[in-house]
C-alpha cells in the first residue's frame, strides 16, 4: 500500500514569492514590526499571500532564531467555565493581530496549583502574562496585566464594572418589589467576588442571607438548598453556573421560578437563554475583556505604561426568571 505523503510545508519564501517581495519584508509584516517601515499596500499584499497559501509561522523556529518567543500566557481559574473560553478567544484575536500566540494555563480553582504554575511561567519563555484573578509574587519584575483584580499591586488592571452590575440587579429587583434578597456567592476567593459581596451589603443595608458555592451545577445545587429555607423572594447569584444550581435546587423542592422565587445571574453565558425560564443576568463582554487585557499587555511590552485600571461596562439582560414577589 502506497504511503500518502504530507503536503510540503509553506514557508516564508513561498509567501515572499507570491507577494512579490523579499523574505525580510514578509518577516517584518508577520512579526508585527512593519508599521512605519513598509507601505500599508505592501503589508496587505503579504498578509493576503500568507492567507491564500495557508502559511503559519513556525513559532519554535522563530524563538530559536531571535531569542524571542512572542507568546503570552493567559492564566485562568477554571477552563471548564465557558466564560474563560470567551476571554481566551478575545485575547487570541487581539494577540494574533500583533503577531503573538496565547498559551492557556488553567489553575483549576486551586491556589497552590496557581503558585506552582506561576513559578514555572516566570522561568519560561513567555514575553508577558495575563493573570485572571491571580497574583505574582511580591517584587516580581514582569510584564503582566491582572484581570478582575483590584489596582494597587504594581500591575495594570483590566476588570469588569461589577459594582454597576450588582446595582443593576438590585435596582431591577427593587423595582419589582423585592426586599428579601439572598446571595448565592462563589466560594473562590477573588477580589471580584469581594466587590460583589460588599456592594450587595451596601445596597441592602447589611449582609443578606448567603451561602458559598463551587462553580459546578451540582455543587451549587447542594449549597443553594439552604437559601430555600430562608424567608427570601429573590436570589442574586455571582455567576450563571451558580444560578443554574439555584434552578436545580428550586426544581427539586418544587419552588417555581419566578412565581415563588426570582433569580438573577452574572455573565450572560450562552445557556442562560435556554434555561427554563430564561435567566435574567448581568451581561458582560468577556471577549472584549480578553482583547483589552492583551492590548494593555502589548502596550506594556512596547515600553508604554498602560492605564493603572481599565473598567469595562456591563448591562442587565432582563428575561423571564424575575417577576414581582407573590407575597
Amino acid at each position: 500500500m502506497a504511503q500518502i505523503s504530507a503536503p510540503p510545508r509553506v514557508t516564508s519564501i513561498d509567501v515572499a514569492r507570491r507577494a512579490g517581495v523579499s523574505q525580510s519584508t514578509v518577516s517584518l509584516v508577520l512579526s508585527g514590526k512593519a508599521r512605519g517601515r513598509i507601505s500599508a499596500r505592501t503589508e496587505e499584499a503579504v498578509r493576503a499571500a500568507a492567507a491564500e497559501l495557508g502559511y503559519r509561522p513556525n513559532v519554535a523556529a522563530r524563538a530559536l532564531r531571535t531569542g524571542v518567543a512572542r507568546s503570552v500566557a493567559l492564566v485562568v481559574p477554571d477552563i471548564t467555565n465557558p466564560f474563560f473560553g470567551r476571554v481566551l478567544r478575545g485575547a487570541q484575536r487581539s494577540a494574533q493581530e500583533a503577531g503573538y500566540t496565547v498559551v492557556l494555563v488553567d489553575i483549576g480553582n486551586n491556589r497552590a496549583w496557581e503558585a506552582a504554575s506561576l513559578e514555572a511561567l516566570l522561568a519560561g519563555p513567555a514575553d508577558g502574562l495575563l493573570l485572571f484573578e491571580a497574583d505574582l509574587p511580591p517584587g516580581t519584575s514582569e510584564h503582566a496585566i491582572q484581570i478582575e483584580m483590584c489596582p494597587g499591586k504594581g500591575f495594570p488592571v483590566v476588570r469588569l464594572d461589577v459594582e454597576a452590575g450588582v446595582d443593576y440587579a438590585i435596582d431591577h429587583l427593587h423595582e419589582l418589589g423585592h426586599t428579601k434578597i439572598a446571595h448565592l456567592a462563589s466560594n473562590f476567593n477573588a477580589p471580584t467576588f469581594d466587590l460583589r459581596r460588599d456592594r450587595m451589603a451596601a445596597r441592602l443595608g447589611g449582609t443578606p442571607p448567603s451561602v458559598h458555592a463551587p462553580f459546578t451545577f451540582e455543587g451549587a445545587k447542594e449549597a443553594a438548598r439552604a437559601l430555600l429555607d430562608e424567608d427570601v423572594t429573590a436570589v442574586f447569584c455571582d455567576d450563571d453556573i451558580l444560578a443554574g444550581g439555584m434552578y436545580m435546587a428550586a426544581r427539586e423542592r418544587g419552588v417555581r421560578i419566578p412565581e415563588d422565587l426570582s433569580v438573577v445571574g452574572f455573565d450572560d453565558l450562552d445557556f442562560a437563554r435556554v434555561l427554563a425560564p430564561p435567566l435574567t443576568t448581568v451581561a458582560v463582554d468577556a471577549e472584549g475583556l480578553g482583547a483589552t487585557a492583551f492590548s494593555a499587555l502589548a502596550q506594556d511590552l512596547a515600553g508604554n505604561r498602560p492605564p493603572d485600571e481599565q473598567v469595562m461596562p456591563v448591562s442587565l439582560k432582563v428575561r423571564e426568571s424575575t417577576a414581582a414577589p407573590a407575597h
